[in-house]
C-alpha cells in the first residue's frame, strides 16, 4: 500500500525546489544520503519537527516561510528568494579586468566560505547555484553585483556587516591563521615545549 505524502513533506520539497537543489545537492547540505531525501518527500520516511526545522533552517528559509508555503502562497516565498543569475566571463580579458577590479570582495567572500568550513560545491548548494559556480567566483570568472554578493552572504549564515568587517580589515583572519599554522609547523620540538602552554591557554 502506498504511503501517503504528508502536506509537510511536500513543502519541503517545494522549499527545496525553489533553492534549485537537486536531491545530491541537498544531500550535501542536510548531511544526509539523497535516497533519505527522496525517502522524506515520498512519504516512506516520517518527518519530525526537529527534522523540518533543521531543514527549513539549512536551506536558507525560515519557519515563517515554511508556514507560508503550507498555506499556500508558495509563489511568495518563491519571489522572496528569487535566486540572482550568474554570468560567467569567458573572454579572457574580461575575466582579468574584472578579477582585479572585485579581488577584494571575491576574496572576502572566500574568507567567509573558509570560516563556514564548507567546500566550493557545499558553498555552491548553499547558494542555490551551479556545483561549479563558488569555484568561478573565487576565480574572478563570473560577474558579480552586489544583490548577487548579498545573496551569497546570507546564504553562508553572516551579515552585510560581518562581510563589510573583513573585507575593510588590514589582514585576513584567513591569512592569520594560515600564517600561524605555518610558523607552528617549522618550529621543532624544543621550540613547540615553549610554546605549547601559552597556545593550551586559547583553547575553548
Amino acid at each position: 500500500m502506498k504511503k501517503k505524502i504528508s502536506k509537510n513533506a511536500i513543502i519541503i520539497k517545494k522549499l527545496r525546489e525553489i533553492k534549485g537543489l537537486n536531491r545530491k545537492e541537498a544531500g550535501l547540505l542536510l548531511e544526509i544520503n539523497h535516497k533519505t531525501i527522496e525517502s522524506f518527500e515520498n512519504g516512506r520516511n516520517p518527518l519530525t519537527e526537529k527534522k523540518i526545522a533543521k531543514y527549513i533552517a539549512l536551506y536558507g528559509f525560515t519557519k515563517e516561510d515554511f508556514d507560508l508555503c503550507l498555506k499556500g502562497h508558495i509563489t511568495q516565498v518563491k519571489n522572496k528568494y528569487n535566486t540572482p543569475q550568474i554570468k560567467v566571463l569567458e573572454n579572457n580579458s574580461l575575466r582579468r579586468s574584472y578579477k582585479k577590479l572585485i579581488s577584494k570582495e571575491v576574496k572576502t567572500l572566500k574568507v567567509l566560505r573558509l570560516l563556514k568550513k564548507i567546500t566550493q560545491y557545499q558553498a555552491s548548494a548553499f547558494c542555490g547555484f551551479d556545483k561549479s559556480a563558488i569555484g568561478h567566483i573565487e576565480n574572478g570568472r563570473i560577474e558579480l553585483t552586489p544583490t548577487k554578493i548579498e545573496h551569497i552572504i546570507n546564504s553562508y549564515g553572516f551579515t552585510s556587516a560581518e562581510f563589510n568587517y573583513h573585507l575593510n580589515s588590514e589582514r585576513f583572519i584567513t591569512d592569520i591563521q594560515d600564517e600561524c599554522v605555518s610558523i607552528i609547523k617549522s618550529l621543532n620540538e624544543e621550540k613547540l615545549k615553549v610554546v605549547y602552554p601559552l597556545l593550551s591557554t586559547f583553547k575553548n
